[in-house]
């Protein structure tokens, strides 16, 4: 049978390389490949297993037309020529009654913008770079099940003398392995990242110079950080003043640092806050220009050959995803 080089087509920063073995033009095995070195030879359960969606039963084989009231379930099975034909007949029809912008290209990306999402993260950070910090802090996000492979690269940090932080309300596979676990109520990410912002601002610990070169905002943000003394935001977060502090001053004397921001700060209603205020400590704290530092989120466009955060705006309306349907 033979045994063809791929890489996971799934939505995963780990990309990892692939021998897909075929028989009879059907996938019967996934196995790791050495090509990324990332991959470190082993593969994840769910790729290993992609054989039982992709021949699924409950898979869609074809295009279907629905014929009946939205969740009856009633579709017609059509053609792909037909199915097409429908979909830019209804885009005509609405383009010539409302304009081109009653049109949504809906793409998925949360609250993030363009130095968030697929971009600026991408560039600026790569997986063996964790490495190289003296200080990780892994908020909202749980490596050991959406992002295995950076597990063993933060175990290589921890070995080298790096200092662990987890912000995740679970005690998570490394929650255990941390030096501090920060188990934040959720939704209480924001407060806890405009205590941390503030206390580098009262501290002395603010990297102003920076600030003012490279960053715009700076003194709306400060006076939204000014109300989270320690104290309040432990009312909060439910974690200790004292931890608050300590995190934080850990934070400022640790070079490199770097915050790896999840996703799951963002499943509330103030998520696209909290997620900002998170990638802002390391503008404020003055941990951008050293390798190992900085933030990073999911780095799945890193292996893009060119993105780019400057493209020229094409115009068009803002829409909030949590609008939509209304």
């Amino acid at each position: 049978m033979p045994v063809l080089p791929s890489a996971c087509p799934l939505d995963c920063p780990d990309h990892c390389s692939l021998d897909v073995t075929v028989e009879a033009g059907k996938v019967v095995r996934v196995e790791d490949r050495a090509a990324n070195p990332v991959t470190d030879g082993f593969i994840c359960g769910k790729v290993r297993r992609i054989a039982r969606h992709l021949y699924g039963e409950d898979r869609l084989r074809y295009p279907g037309i629905r014929t009946g009231k939205k969740g009856e379930g009633r579709f017609r099975r059509v053609s792909w020529d037909e199915a097409l034909d429908h979909v830019a007949a209804k885009f005509s029809a609405i383009r010539a009654r409302s304009g081109g912008l009653a049109i949504l290209p809906y793409y998925y990306g949360g609250s993030n913008g363009a130095l968030t999402q697929d971009s600026t993260d991408a560039r600026l950070f790569a997986y063996p770079d964790y490495e190289e910090a003296a200080m990780i802090i892994v908020w909202g996000q749980n490596p050991s099940a959406s992002s295995i492979h950076l597990v063993p690269i933060i175990r290589r940090a921890l070995d080298k003398g790096a200092r662990l932080v987890v912000v995740d309300p679970r005690r998570t596979p490394l929650a255990k392995l941390a030096h501090r676990h920060l188990a934040v109520r959720p939704g209480g990410d924001l407060v806890l990242a405009l205590a941390m912002a503030r206390w580098l601002f009262v501290n002395g610990r603010a990297d102003e110079a920076f600030l003012a070169e490279h960053a715009t905002g700076v003194g709306q943000f400060r006076e939204r950080a000014m109300p989270w003394t320690p104290e309040a935001a432990a009312a909060v977060t439910g974690i200790s003043a004292a931890d608050i502090e300590a995190t934080a001053a850990e934070y400022a004397e640790a070079s490199p640092a770097v915050i790896r921001c999840g996703w799951g700060l963002e499943r509330n209603r103030n998520g696209g806050s909290a997620v900002a205020s998170v990638i802002a400590l390391p503008a404020v704290a003055g941990k951008f220009g050293l390798r190992g530092g900085g933030y990073t989120l999911s780095n799945s466009a890193a292996w893009k050959l060119s993105p780019s955060v400057d493209d020229a705006e094409q115009g068009g309306r803002v829409i909030n995803m949590n609008n939509l349907g209304e």
